[in-house]
């Protein structure tokens, strides 16, 4: 905007003026956290870990796949997807969990009973943009059930049903900005994973959702497949990369951590 502006005729006023626009809470970005922790537990060396990773962030939202809610940050709201996502449940662990600074409402830990069940939760909270519908999913691997848990299942069973049945919680959300993110368990563009499987995903997103996480993410060692995807008036502006190795190079989860700043 001061480009736009000869040197000459800003007074003191016009200047008080701009630094006001620029410090309003209307132009702040939407920070997002997102990571899957790989069931890090907050008393283990892996879990102190993502305690500090997620704290450093100063994020707004910050949503957590295969975790605990005493990895968040302490001071802000906390809603989780059901406890039984199929396998034997273990005491506060969760499949998708999602932190506001501000309260939620409208809190939804089931989406629909035909869902694979444990793997959703949606809520609404304030944001510098305003309200924003926050859509937290963990997609089932490929190998839910198959050869674990109650081995009934093949493979990509159970993430096929859970994209046939996301579609229409999506379209009944739309009276705000969303957010939907978490562990889509699929890379994006297509690469190891079959075609059909590829298209039920882009089915469910296409047309009205904007993937932020897609493609090379710098830093990153490989395509992601934790994501956050938009609809409605929010724009992804940038992602960052969270490294998931600690100070001496020891892995303290199988997937990287995802900094998006939307405005």
């Amino acid at each position: 905007m001061l480009t736009h502006v000869p040197r000459r005729s800003l007074r003191v006023a016009d200047l008080v003026l701009v630094r006001r626009f620029l410090a309003s809470p209307v132009n702040e970005r939407l920070s997002i956290g997102l990571w899957n922790v790989e069931w890090a537990s907050p008393a283990s060396q892996r879990g102190g870990f993502f305690i500090q990773r997620l704290g450093e962030l100063s994020s707004h939202v910050i949503c957590v796949t295969e975790g605990y809610a005493d990895l968040f940050p302490e001071g802000g709201y906390i809603i989780s997807s059901e406890a039984d996502y199929g396998y034997p449940i273990a005491p506060g662990r969760r499949k998708v969990l999602l932190w506001s600074r501000n309260p939620w409402r409208e809190v939804d830990t089931l989406g629909s009973t035909l869902l694979p069940p444990g793997r959703f939760v949606a809520g609404t909270t304030e944001t510098p943009r305003g309200a924003v519908r926050f859509i937290g999913v963990c997609i089932p691997w490929r190998d839910a059930h198959v050869q674990t848990g109650q081995r009934n299942r093949q493979p990509w069973d159970d993430h096929l049903s859970y994209l046939q049945h996301l579609p229409p919680l999506l379209q009944s959300e739309r009276s705000l900005p969303i957010v939907m993110l978490g562990d889509f368990n699929q890379r994006i563009p297509r690469a190891r994973q079959p075609e059909h499987v590829f298209s039920a995903l882009t089915a469910a997103l296409l047309p009205d959702f904007r993937l932020a996480t897609a493609g090379t993410i710098a830093d990153a060692p490989d395509l992601s497949i934790d994501h956050l995807a938009v609809c409605g008036s929010l724009e992804p502006v940038h992602v960052d990369f969270l490294s998931h190795h600690n100070a001496y190079g020891t892995q303290m989860s199988d997937h990287f951590g995802l900094r998006v700043l939307l405005r």
